[in-house]
């Protein structure tokens, strides 16, 4: 019995301080700012993901966190890292949730591995980022097929494959190719 009540204190921790980050607009700099919470369960996703690149592209990944997209791309693509704080190897600090964007330098793809459900506004990141790139690669848990307590999960945000979809169409990109990883989605856009 004390454990459920643990565990169900825990959750109700989590809810109530993702729903006050996602109030705030701000990023959990606590969870992300070691190597600690980044789950080797993840590699599977990055994999699949970096099947989806062409040789010889220059590719930005976001969250970057082990950099383990980096071992996986195909020949001849040029990386650069990108995270809330520095993962070495060159790594652009950036606080997608911060109240003003870098200047990201141009690369033909953009890659957000289990990234988007923690950021605050979607819509301005992406419209951002589309005179940028040509590709954006994307996994997403939509709302569709994933209905877990999602600010348990520490996720500031809730769309539908439709919703999302609508994001990058809005900026300029159109999805090309969609497949499933787990619970996920693994979406290519390119622009239009």
């Amino acid at each position: 019995m004390f454990r459920k009540l643990t565990k169900k204190l825990v959750a109700l921790e989590r809810r109530v301080l993702t729903s006050l980050r996602r109030a705030l607009g701000k990023s959990d700099y606590k969870r992300w700012g070691t190597t600690q919470g980044l789950s080797l369960g993840w590699d599977a996703r990055t994999r699949q993901m970096a099947r989806l690149i062409d040789p010889g592209t220059t590719v930005i990944e976001f969250g970057a966190g082990r950099l383990v997209l980096k071992a996986h791309l195909p020949e001849g693509c040029s990386y650069t890292p990108s995270d809330l704080v520095d993962r070495g190897d060159g790594t652009i600090v950036c606080d997608l949730n911060g109240e003003t964007l870098p200047p990201f330098p141009p690369h033909d793809v953009a890659v957000f591995s289990g990234v988007l459900e923690y950021v605050n506004d979607v819509p301005r990141l992406i419209a951002h980022l589309s005179g940028r790139v040509t590709v954006v690669l994307a996994s997403y848990a939509v709302t569709d097929t994933n209905k877990r307590n999602r600010r348990v999960d520490g996720w500031v945000n809730d769309y539908s494959s439709e919703e999302f979809s609508a994001i990058f169409a809005g900026a300029g990109f159109r999805c090309t190719h969609s497949e499933q990883w787990q619970s996920q989605m693994i979406y290519k856009y390119a622009k239009r």
